[in-house]
């Protein structure tokens, strides 16, 4: 269950939540005498949302986000809205659509970067299940440097109904995996819809959900070492897929 008060710390994350207005803000916790040239425009996003600004010391931040490197800003917020699955089949952009859909990813600083890069790249939004999976925590925000804040994340009860649902949206499902029978990445198919399933860290892609791929890719490597992180393979797939 989601915390009622959560603690957004660096400054990224917290000028992104203060634009997107989709939190609940309570507070903004500043560091005395903090020298970073970006205060002056977050402290301006505050006041023009009146929300209350308290001057501390750098200790009172590390107590209310028990991490150091907080940057000297510390927002107060309800949690982070997020939305169903419906909200996401109204999205629509240029090119290809694509949506990407974590399947029990469990690292918050993955699921930021992945949400990071994303969002940077162009992709529609990101679907994940609402339970075994990492929480959209603070630490998940700071790891998206504020991407999380204000790119579309829908929550599903059931992510292999949800690509059967989308199949018949018309998305092709591509799932990464390292099985024997992926195909290399530049042998994907193309499509104007496209959703890029990414597996849990240890285990990759669940049986069910690899069932449910019209393709399975991976990505050609040197042999080196056996795979990448689900970071990485994401950034290299959602660059080919968008701009092959």
């Amino acid at each position: 269950m989601a915390k009622e008060i959560e603690y957004l710390y660096g400054v990224a994350p917290v000028e992104a939540a203060l634009r997107a207005k989709r939190r609940k803000l309570v507070r903004l916790w500043v560091k005395a005498g903090g020298k970073n040239p970006r205060y002056k425009e977050i402290l301006h996003l505050a006041r023009q949302v009146q929300l209350p600004v308290s001057e501390v010391e750098g200790n009172k931040l590390f107590d209310l986000t028990q991490n150091k490197f907080h940057q000297g800003l510390v927002l107060e917020t309800g949690p982070l809205p997020v939305l169903d699955l419906e909200d996401l089949l109204g999205l629509t952009g240029p090119g290809v659509q694509l949506l990407v859909a974590l399947d029990q990813i469990e690292d918050p600083q993955n699921l930021g970067a992945i949400a990071r890069t994303a969002a940077f790249l162009g992709a529609l939004g990101m679907i994940r299940p609402k339970t075994h999976g990492a929480a959209l925590s603070p630490a998940a925000s700071k790891a998206s440097a504020g991407a999380l804040e204000q790119f579309p994340l829908a929550e599903v009860s059931n992510l292999e109904q949800s690509l059967t649902r989308l199949k018949k949206e018309g998305y092709w499902i591509l799932g990464a995996a390292l099985d024997e029978q992926a195909l290399p990445m530049n042998q994907s198919l193309q499509a104007e819809r496209l959703v890029l399933v990414l597996g849990n860290e240890g285990e990759g892609i669940r049986n069910l959900t690899a069932k449910r791929c019209d393709q399975l890719l991976t990505i050609p490597g040197t042999g080196l070492v056996e795979s990448l992180n689900v970071s990485a393979s994401a950034a290299i797939l959602i660059q080919h897929l968008l701009h092959p």
